[in-house]
């Protein structure tokens, strides 16, 4: 029985949200199909850069988030 797996199943998968049948199904369909797997290497890619990125915003936006909630939440408002 032929599924079309869709990025975003490709995603679950990736990050363990598929059950244990679609994983089996989705296992079995990355090693017949090899635009599947492409697709899903070129995911892991993307995914295993992630955590190089930077969480912390800069100085300036923080002190801009700060500036403009000290305008809008005024005491009075509270």
């Amino acid at each position: 029985m032929k599924h079309d797996f869709t990025p975003n199943d490709l995603v679950r998968f990736l990050y363990h949200e598929t059950s244990q049948e679609e994983t089996v199904l989705l296992q079995q369909a990355l090693i017949e199909d090899q635009e599947l797997m492409t697709q899903y290497v070129e995911l892991e890619d993307g995914k295993n850069a992630l955590p190089s990125a930077a969480y912390r915003p800069s100085l300036s936006s923080i002190d801009r988030i700060l500036k403009y909630s000290s305008t809008v939440l005024s005491p009075a408002t509270l």
